[in-house]
């Protein structure tokens, strides 16, 4: 499926501009290019053909305040953000060049915002300019509540069982509980929908992972007496905001969508598109605080 996604963004690509564009050259093309992370719901995902997910439902509200065409460009996740950036926004992909107009699910971080590159000390990210934070989203333990009914201490898996993502914050942060003390019962996948299954299924009695992400893989609204989530991950900070990516040199786009999220949060919409995917709206912290 990946392999049949990539070809036939490939293709389409061929079709649209090669270069991040200025809001008045988006309007004259009719298209806007989005950036979304490939096979990730709930944010984004094909499902018969058809692109879905909270996302994309933001990224056809940016495309429809523009009067334009959304075009998605679903991108796999590289070593790090700074080259998703990279790849995705301002120097474009190795193979078909494209660059997007936008990316969504960007972390909203002060301290990420202002990082610097180890060899040369300038900042990572000084080639875009990141906006419109739109969510709040954190680190959760999700169990199985015959088996592990609440979660005081991490300790509780040094006799049951978790299934974690391969290289993931929560299995780097598990795997270290202690000094190892949990390590034997850490079961590592490299698909989390894998651990997913084995989770719902009984194999494992927990598994870590993104709170929005849980709660629409395992439908935690209609099993909620099944299933207990956690407020966080003991002794791990976990929780961060999520915003969109425009080149900077397309600031005025960045401004545009910036204002037009702040509307459809002011407006209760973004809340209402996360609840249509069964899941819990956490407002992002910079407009809480």
């Amino acid at each position: 499926m990946k392999t049949l996604l990539k070809l036939s963004v490939f293709t389409l690509f061929f079709s649209i501009s090669l270069l991040a564009r200025s809001i008045d050259d988006i309007k004259a093309s009719g298209e806007i290019i989005i950036a979304v992370y490939e096979d990730f719901p709930p944010y984004s995902f094909m499902e018969d053909g058809v692109a879905k997910g909270i996302d994309i439902e933001l990224g056809k509200k940016v495309a429809n305040s523009l009067n334009v065409k959304p075009v998605w460009y679903f991108t796999g996740s590289d070593e790090n953000l700074a080259d998703d950036l990279r790849n995705a926004i301002w120097r474009g992909n190795l193979v078909h060049k494209t660059k997007a107009d936008v990316m969504f699910r960007i972390p909203y971080d002060y301290d990420y915002l202002r990082m610097t590159d180890k060899s040369t000390g300038e900042l990572e990210n000084e080639m875009v300019t990141i906006k419109g934070p739109y969510q709040s989203e954190k680190w959760i333990i999700a169990t199985n509540k015959k088996v592990i009914p609440q979660i005081k201490t991490l300790g509780i898996f040094a006799y049951q069982t978790i299934g974690v993502e391969v290289d993931m914050l929560p299995d780097l942060h598990l795997s270290s509980f202690a000094r190892g003390l949990i390590q034997k019962n850490i079961k590592h996948y490299t698909k989390f929908q894998d651990a997913i299954d084995d989770f719902k299924s009984g194999k494992i009695d927990a598994i870590a992972g993104l709170k929005s992400q849980l709660e629409y893989l395992i439908d935690y609204k209609n099993n909620k007496d099944k299933y207990y989530l956690s407020d966080d991950i003991p002794q791990m900070k976990s929780q961060w905001d999520l915003a969109t990516a425009v080149s900077s040199n397309y600031r005025d786009l960045s401004y545009h969508i910036d204002g037009l999220i702040e509307d459809a949060y002011k407006n209760n919409e973004i809340k209402k598109i996360f609840e249509s995917f069964g899941v819990e709206y956490l407002a992002p912290i910079s407009k809480t605080q």
